[in-house]
């Protein structure tokens, strides 16, 4: 994993976000609701986490600004897409890749008082807003090579066989019968011509229909559905398409820079837009989504601002009123369609990033979670069970890390 680009990018930016605190690893993991060692493993390049939440705390602890935060978010799905890859090539393949090899970055330098006394493995699980274990993929073990075994060469798909040898034909009497000569090739040859005279007849009939104006004829002039395009665009992507995406996006309500790269936030806003739209909320555009795009006449991404978000929760958590809106900007910035992806396939939702397990219990959807009203009631209903802000322990412990240092300074 560590030699991989993508991985390599990330661990450089956190490296970078690293290098600008005075800081001990331990001390940022501390802050950060995280293992030292595992956070050093982070920065060296050779393990990436499975949730984005684990270095975005991270990076707001460095003092990263929303600009770098959304960068950062940009690399860890890269390289968590990268790290889902290696899990799921054979064994071979991984053990090739495995760390240790001469291609593995270099670890930056670490003192022992950086990193002594805390676990070597990483032990944490991540959790969602309700505590519910999520599963965190890992590598699969390489298998040992058995010293002095050779391993047996595997069938080559396509080879030809050995051929079995020659036979002598049976002589034939002065009046045995000539056996008449083979006609299958004739037959194929006719065969193969009536194929490819159909499928030319086919596409001329499609030219015709599409530029008489047929159903397919507005498909020139919508971008996203020209062959210009590709099938699906995706998280990654870089070019006109993206540009035409954020385009329409923007044209639904949604708050998003156009610069034609397909970041987190132009995912998050495909995700709410594709909910909204009674489509897969899975962030990436296919036909389906893209024709609801060109179709919608709507603002299915008009939301609050985040000055609005700030009242509302000052209004709602009279008892813990800046604690609660801290605690709000470290799980989603304040944005009320932000959403995070976590590794078991499921998603947190909106201002207090509500795990979809919790919704359940709540007797919410993923809809009202992205209403900025319903989503702070339903945080407060939450905080009234044990009056405190336990479901959010990450965010809680790095607001009230984050307090001490103001009130250090």
């Amino acid at each position: 994993m560590g030699g991989n680009r993508d991985v390599e990018e990330l661990a450089e930016l956190l490296r970078e976000l690293k290098g600008r605190t005075n800081r001990s690893y331990a001390a940022l993991a501390a802050r950060s609701g995280v293992s030292g060692s595992a956070l050093h493993r982070y920065c060296s390049g050779t393990s990436v986490p499975g949730d984005y939440e684990v270095i975005g705390r991270f990076g707001k602890v460095c003092g990263a600004g929303s600009e770098e935060l959304l960068e950062l978010h940009r690399r860890w799905v890269l390289a968590d897409a990268e790290r889902k890859r290696a899990v799921s090539r054979a064994p071979a393949a991984v053990s090739a890749t495995g760390s240790g090899g001469p291609g593995s970055p270099a670890t930056p330098d670490v003192s022992r008082d950086e990193t002594e006394g805390e676990p070597d493995g990483e032990t944490e699980v991540g959790t969602g807003p309700d505590g519910a274990a999520e599963a965190v993929p890992g590598a699969a073990a390489e298998p040992e090579a058995v010293p002095g075994v050779a391993a047996e060469p595997e069938a080559v798909p396509g080879a030809a066989a050995e051929p079995e040898p020659l036979r002598p034909a049976p002589a034939q009497g002065p009046g045995a019968a000539v056996p008449p000569p083979h006609r299958r090739p004739l037959i194929a040859v006719l065969a193969l011509a009536v194929v490819a005279a159909a499928g030319m007849a086919a596409a001329l009939l499609r030219k015709a229909f599409t530029s008489s104006g047929g159903s397919g004829g507005s498909s020139d002039d919508r971008l996203l559905l020209s062959s210009r395009c590709p099938v699906v665009v995706s998280m990654g992507q870089s070019d006109a398409c993206v540009h035409e995406l954020q385009s329409l996006l923007a044209r639904a309500g949604g708050k998003l820079d156009i610069d034609g790269a397909f970041g987190p936030v132009t995912q998050m806003r495909v995700v709410v837009f594709q909910l909204r739209s009674g489509l897969t909320p899975n962030g990436s555009v296919d036909e389906r989504t893209k024709r609801a795009l060109y179709e919608n006449a709507g603002k299915p991404l008009g939301t609050w601002t985040p000055e609005r978000v700030t009242r509302r929760i000052r209004e709602v958590f009279t008892e813990d009123p800046e604690r609660a809106v801290g605690i709000a900007d470290c799980a989603s910035l304040l944005d009320p369609l932000y959403t995070l992806p976590n590794s078991n396939a499921t998603r947190n939702w909106g201002v207090f990033q509500l795990y979809d397990g919790t919704l359940r219990k709540l007797g919410g959807t993923r809809e009202q979670a992205l209403d900025p009203d319903w989503n702070i009631r339903a945080a407060h209903r939450l905080w009234a069970l044990t009056h405190d802000f336990s479901a959010w322990q990450a965010c809680d412990r790095a607001y009230r890390a984050g307090s001490k240092g103001d009130k250090g300074s």
